[in-house]
């Protein structure tokens, strides 16, 4: 199903499905660290913190680099490297993207 498309608009799924995620995570973790530091109980926040960062970085792992990962092992060394450039450049064009959202407020 994936080798339908193109690899410049998978890698835009790939970049645009991690910003939705860090998305997701920011609201998770705006909404938990608070009620924990007005309850008195600042001990857990940094241990929630840090278990959302560990399976963060495994989800962001496999979203990045599954189906780069997935071509290498097939020994398509190319198309691999060629996805990674494209999801780093779209992930780029989003950090820009927003901060130019940020710096015009």
């Amino acid at each position: 199903m994936l080798n339908k498309f193109s690899t410049p608009f998978l890698a835009f799924l790939q970049a645009s499905g991690m910003v939705f995620y860090i998305f997701l995570i920011s609201l998770f973790l705006n909404f938990v660290t608070p009620k924990f530091i007005q309850n008195g109980e600042q001990f857990y926040a940094p241990i929630i913190m840090l278990i959302t960062f560990v399976f963060s970085a495994v989800i962001s792992a496999t979203m990045i680099l599954g189906r780069a990962g997935m071509l290498f092992w097939e020994k398509k060394y190319i198309k691999s490297f060629t996805l990674l450039g494209w999801t780093t450049g779209w992930g780029l064009f989003y950090l820009v993207l927003f901060l130019g959202i940020l710096l015009k407020k």
